[in-house]
């Protein structure tokens, strides 16, 4: 490790970016398996991870970031000082480190960075033990009453796996990072269990399949600690209201009076706000005063609270332009879902014309990519790119393998020229999407706001 760094945050954060081995970026390699890293960090900044209020532990495969972001909404609109920790960024990386909403100042950043470099005793830390080890000692410095985790990547030997919640939340499992995790659900399922800590309640999105129920239930029971279902008890259907889109709750069988206008568009939060919603009810049971109309203001507003974005974000209309950060299976199943019902909305607008989806995808090198390009409509114009990443999939190998599924469009040389060309082809009334990667967006979302 370099000594005497003194640089601005620029240097700083290229040196954490290029410098240390990022899953992100690189992919497995980047990868420490094992908790013994974070311990040794935390245990040279005497322990951070001991003082940082009480702790909510998130994990899954798809919506743990929405759900992370909700649920700290909520408690940031009841007047609690609230800490949040969630990966990737998109546009910087102190989105990273959340304090209120605020990003971590860079004066901190290159701070920790200064002191993290002096731990001879483990010079090789990877860039998500190196972050989170940050992020705790940031959080301790102040008096916070809650601390939200999202987990970086599975759960067990995550290195967030090192703090001690009050509760934990698993979202929805599915196909991801089977080469670390394991070939069957079941797998990756006792892999997010991990998080579970003995008596600590633990709250599942919707009840999957036996198999995986089972796995949870079979932890919960070894543990001793409350499992909860949310679909069990919220169920939430989307309807429109004065123009605007809304959901009406229901909880444990009996409508809410108040209807959620909640800022996250997707029609996929619907599981991710009943387990945010279920978040509270635990949260209550546990000696916590949340109030209801409080909670459905945060929801409404997570983005400008939290700086929550990629999420079925609109950037404009005429032609409507959406990004969104799906960049599995499953993810990519739901939000073509939406594309279905947007396409129906767009038609009833345009006249003489049948709406087009103009597609920009670009994917990394160790995602499943057939079983993703299997799922994606063949009538679309795409714009096949590669982020500016080691880990990206080439956009001519992107091409190819899209040609077995006929899926044809071009090969853009960046997000950038991509975002730009499927944008000027589109009519007034069709459909611009750009998906695939956390990092496809993050580079639209630099320069693609036209």
């Amino acid at each position: 490790m370099i000594s005497s760094f003194n640089k601005s945050y620029t240097e700083t954060l290229s040196w954490l970016l290029e410098q240390l081995p990022m899953f992100h970026r690189i992919g497995p390699a980047a990868y420490r398996q094992g908790m013994d890293g974070i311990q040794i960090l935390c245990r040279f900044l005497n322990h951070p991870e001991r003082r940082l209020g009480k702790v909510i532990h998130v994990a899954g495969t798809n919506g743990k970031g929405s759900v992370s972001h909700m649920i700290a909404a909520m408690l940031q609109s009841q007047g609690y000082r609230t800490g949040l920790y969630t990966s990737p960024h998109l546009r910087d990386f102190r989105e990273r480190i959340r304090i209120n909403g605020q990003p971590i100042e860079e004066e901190r950043v290159v701070h920790w960075v200064q002191i993290l470099q002096k731990c001879s005793e483990y010079p090789q830390a990877s860039f998500f033990e190196f972050t989170t080890a940050m992020a705790f000692a940031h959080f301790a410095e102040f008096d916070l009453d809650f601390v939200v985790i999202e987990t970086g990547l599975g759960g067990r030997l995550d290195s967030t796996n090192i703090v001690q919640p009050i509760l934990t939340l698993i979202t929805h499992i599915d196909w991801d990072h089977m080469n670390l995790l394991g070939p069957t659900l079941p797998l990756i399922a006792k892999e997010k269990a991990g998080i579970m800590k003995r008596g600590v309640p633990l709250i599942l999105g919707r009840r999957q399949s036996d198999d995986i129920q089972q796995v949870f239930s079979s932890k919960a029971n070894e543990l001793r600690c409350l499992l909860y279902n949310a679909d069990m008890c919220y169920q939430l259907k989307k309807v429109q209201e004065d123009g605007a889109f809304a959901w009406k709750i229901q909880r444990n069988g009996k409508e809410w009076p108040q209807l959620l206008f909640c800022d996250l568009l997707g029609d996929y939060q619907s599981e991710n706000i009943g387990q945010a919603l279920m978040a509270v009810d635990i949260l209550r049971q546990l000696g916590e005063d949340l109030d209801d109309e409080k909670c459905l203001q945060g929801l409404s507003n997570v983005s400008g609270l939290t700086g929550l974005q990629g999420r079925w974000q609109i950037w404009g209309h005429r032609p409507l332009r959406i990004t969104d950060v799906a960049h599995n299976q499953e993810g990519i199943g739901a939000i073509l879902e939406q594309v279905q019902s947007t396409l129906v909305g767009l038609s009833e607008k345009s006249v003489g014309s049948r709406p087009q989806v103009h597609l920009v995808l670009g994917m990394v090198n160790d995602k499943d990519h057939d079983a993703i390009l299997s799922l994606l409509p063949q009538d679309a114009q795409y714009y096949f790119c590669a982020p500016q990443i080691p880990r990206a999939l080439p956009a001519e190998a992107l091409a190819e393998k899209a040609k077995t599924y006929r899926l044809n469009g071009s090969v853009s040389p960046s997000v950038d020229h991509a975002w730009r060309l499927a944008v000027s082809a589109a009519g007034e009334f069709d459909l611009v999407l750009a998906t695939g990667s956390f990092f496809v967006v993050a580079e639209i979302h630099h320069n693609g706001q036209n």
